[in-house]
């Protein structure tokens, strides 16, 4: 039996709403009746209905304010909005809040009971559809998995295809984080309710940390993280560490955990995960119950630890800056430093050059060097693995280097930079649109996502998420000085869909938020 509240400041349509209607016949339950807004709100919380019959203009808090509050915390549930003719005008935002259906005043009662129905029956067709949904997206989300870490030709579009499968990318930054369960037999791992059990911990504490979990696997799953602001190894750690304590209070199952770098592109999550899952398959060497990254795979207690540190950092910015000369001398340097030093283990050198030639990939992507695929990466990746020598391991990584650095030579010749001024004219035409994203510029312009994102950080100084961003706020900012509208109403027309996300962006652009800026604006 579905549950009914209904809300309305006039208490004799109330009344005749709970009496003119025979609801238990029809199948419903009437759980009970508000008079304004906030009344309404706490017992919606307390009774979780399904239906909510409400009337729009109403003293405290109006039905549009009460449809967003009820959305927010239960998107399933189905608004019926009753209006009079005065209040017409707000139909049009009703339908933006995705309310069900909404009524004219004086309202036929065998009108609205239809209405009540429809509404009943589209709930119980979206359960059904949402339950066989739950039932096969963990395979879905394996299967992705698979495809993210596995060689292939195919070129993935990392974004949507996590959003297939139920995980919105958020950010501003994006970190993935891979956990694995240290258990006695895989039949154990199959037990559903202990898996609802871990979900359900992982899930409470990715609530307060901003994230979403995805299945990686019988016993693996992926963390996808996004930090607010930039976090380092250190936190990710601590967190991770966390985590499989609380696991560990609900099940006893001890687990080992990897994480990749922190990107700030959406599409960058994938190599957040590969790296993850690369870390992972040294889980052998590393021991169970460990939290590591490929960075934590090479002995830290080598006196030569730190010279390489710094290396590694002017590596990572000269292949950044397209620079192939500078990153060869900077891996001969790296060469020198292991031979001199004689400590380096064989198993520490592989380690270094998996994580070289991993970042070489990522990086060299976004010059969009077609030469960097995963099937490549991981015929590398094996490559090094079976190797012997350090002269041979380092061999590889130069003739890698030799290779991008022809394709640098030859893009030389062209001008590309222009391409950054059609991608600008396109987001400043489209900004209010919401599927303005980096992928989708790219295709527009056609080039790969990760070679404009490197363009916009070489020619402008910002990356392209930091662009659109700061286009959008200064929008909003002329919208709330000029026109007296509401803070939906300019998180629509700026291209975001969701009125508390573009707050949360709003108040860290400006350091005000919405109701702030205008009072001081």
């Amino acid at each position: 039996m579905q549950k009914v509240i209904i809300v309305d400041d006039d208490r004799i349509i109330r009344q005749w709403l709970s009496t003119a209607i025979p609801w238990q016949e029809y199948g419903f339950k009437l759980t009970g009746e508000a008079s304004d807004g906030e009344t309404a709100i706490e017992l919606i919380e307390k009774e979780q209905p399904q239906i909510v019959i409400s009337d729009i203009n109403m003293p405290f808090m109006d039905g549009l304010e009460l449809a967003k509050q009820v959305k927010s915390k239960s998107p399933d549930t189905y608004i019926i909005f009753m209006t009079g003719y005065e209040d017409f005008k707000y139909a049009h935002e009703a339908l933006k809040l995705k309310v069900f259906d909404y009524l004219l005043k004086p309202v036929d009662k065998d009108q609205l009971l239809e209405k009540v129905k429809e509404a009943a029956m589209e709930w119980k067709v979206n359960q059904k559809r949402e339950k066989n949904l739950a039932e096969v997206t963990p395979y879905l989300q394996r299967n992705l998995f698979h495809k993210l870490t596995e060689p292939t030709n195919i070129p993935i579009d990392v974004e949507q295809e996590l959003l297939s499968v139920g995980i919105e990318l958020q950010g501003p930054y994006f970190v993935a984080i891979l956990i694995k369960f240290d258990v006695g037999s895989q039949n154990e791992m199959n037990d559903e309710n202990l898996k609802t059990v871990i979900k359900e911990v992982i899930s409470r504490e990715l609530k307060k940390n901003q994230g979403r979990v995805m299945e990686a696997g019988i016993d693996q799953f992926l963390l996808l993280l996004f930090p607010h602001e930039e976090i380092g190894a250190v936190e990710i750690r601590q967190f991770t560490e966390y985590l499989f304590q609380e696991i560990y209070k609900k099940t006893e199952i001890c687990t080992t955990g990897t994480f990749g770098r922190i990107y700030q592109e959406g599409f960058e999550i994938g190599f957040s995960i590969l790296e993850a899952h690369l870390a992972m398959n040294m889980r052998h060497i590393m021991g169970k119950g460990q939290v590591y990254s490929l960075d934590d795979l090479v002995s830290d207690n080598s006196h030569y630890q730190k010279d390489i540190t710094q290396l590694e950092e002017e590596l990572v910015e000269q292949i950044k800056r397209g620079l192939p000369d500078k990153a060869n001398e900077t891996i001969q340097l790296l060469f020198k430093i292991l031979v001199d030093s004689k400590e380096a283990t064989l198993q520490d050198i592989r380690f270094l050059a998996v994580k070289y030639i991993t970042l070489l990939f990522h990086e060299a992507e976004k010059w969009n060097w077609r030469h960097t695929n995963s099937e490549k990466l991981t015929a590398h990746y094996r490559k090094v693995m079976k190797m012997e020598t350090l002269h041979d391991i380092f061999s590889l990584i130069q003739s890698t280097l030799q290779e991008w650095k022809e394709f640098m030579n030859q893009k030389k010749e062209k001008n590309s930079y222009t391409l950054v001024d059609q991608a600008m004219e396109y987001v400043d035409a489209h900004y209010h649109m919401e599927g303005v994203t980096l992928q989708k510029v790219a295709e527009v312009i056609h080039v790969s996502a990760p070679y404009l994102s490197n363009l916009f950080k070489v020619e402008k100084g910002i990356n392209f998420g930091d662009y659109l961003l700061g286009l959008r706020m200064r929008k909003a900012m002329e919208l709330f000085s000029e026109n007296k509208i509401k803070t939906y109403e300019v998180a629509d027309r700026v291209g975001y869909n969701n009125p508390q996300y573009f707050s949360m962006c709003f108040k860290k652009y400006t350091g005000y938020t919405p109701a702030e800026y205008r009072k001081t604006h």
